[in-house]
């Protein structure tokens, strides 16, 4: 009786270090591992304890490449799982792995081989309780994706703040876009003299950080929006014909570098400055002068290699 006791009270002793071993490498654990980190312990009676831990849902099977791995299942995970069928299981860890992109159906047909009618009431089971949820993307409105209850799901499903319940929202998109051009207009003219422009040097021009700090600042969004979904927006004014891009003064002179050299390899992004256009200076270009927009006006002259004669620009407009 005792020696059965001690056998028993020796495998439960051998069962806790290879789950606090596992739960110490997230990434997982081999044989290999067991041998080297358990070296009073045959390799037989380590393999012994990982069967049953695997059995009681204390470990998880992994394989990586050719390799198989065990994984540490943390208490509140093992609680999740422990009522969950063999089938829920493995529908559940899929999930679970898809993140915030979500699965389809399908997808999960594929990878996990079971039958429709098998994935759809595993699906049923565990939305009942209350561990997955799923979600419309706007991308593909016909597939019902499926997620864990407590992941947000990806812009590119919501379609970021652009899209209300599946729907673009085009009022919200252009109310926003007209306070942005607001904004740039009126740092795009002196005050002082509102039919004037800037001269060719002029560089405090607001860019697209600008703008979202005055968004920002003033509350016009009630929904959070990032300096790319601003940018988004700029582009389209640009596109509309309402602003223009103007790339800033060390980009032109240095060719996008900084302290006179260049990334090999790497495209570096323009940090574009902004400037609101009106209404008529998209209808004529008498009513812009090139000159009055030249990134290099400063060094423009009557000799070198920049001058009034040698402007393509120029020419275009005074031949119109």
């Amino acid at each position: 009786m005792s020696d059965s006791l001690d056998k028993e009270e020796q495998a439960a002793m051998m069962d806790r270090e290879i789950y606090e071993l596992a739960l110490q490498q997230p990434e997982g654990l081999d044989a290999d591992f067991l041998k080297v980190a358990l070296p009073n312990y045959p390799l037989e009676i380590a393999v012994n304890g990982v069967n049953r831990l695997l059995k009681a849902g204390r470990l998880e099977l992994m394989q990586v490449g050719t390799r198989i791995l065990y994984r540490g299942v943390h208490a509140g995970e093992f609680e999740r799982m422990a009522g969950l069928t063999g089938d829920e299981r493995l529908v559940y860890k899929h999930i679970e792995n898809s993140g915030s992109e979500g699965i389809w159906v399908r997808t999960l047909k594929q990878k996990t081989n079971l039958l429709q009618g098998v994935i759809t009431r595993c699906l049923k089971g565990l939305e009942q309780k209350a561990l997955i949820k799923s979600v419309k993307s706007v991308k593909h409105p016909t597939r019902k994706l499926y997620m864990l209850i407590d992941v947000s799901p990806s812009t590119d499903i919501t379609g970021g703040p652009w899209y209300t319940d599946q729907e673009m929202d085009t009022d919200f998109i252009d109310q926003l876009a007209g306070q942005c051009y607001k904004f740039i207009y009126l740092q795009s003219y002196p005050r002082a003299m509102p039919k004037g422009i800037y001269s060719a040097n002029h560089m405090a021009y607001p860019k697209s950080s600008g703008v979202h700090r005055h968004i920002s600042a003033n509350g016009i969004s009630t929904v959070a929006l990032s300096v790319d979904h601003i940018e988004e927006l700029l582009t389209m004014l640009v596109y509309d014909g309402k602003i223009e891009r103007i790339a800033p003064a060390f980009e032109v002179d240095m060719g996008g570098g900084s302290g006179g050299g260049r990334s090999l390899g790497v495209k570096p992004k323009t940090d574009w400055m902004y400037r609101a256009l009106r209404g008529s200076n998209i209808d004529s270009p008498f009513t812009d002068i090139p000159c009055g927009r030249c990134p290099v006006y400063d060094r423009c002259s009557d000799t070198g290699a920049i001058t009034p004669a040698k402007c393509e620009y120029l020419k275009t407009w005074l031949s119109f």
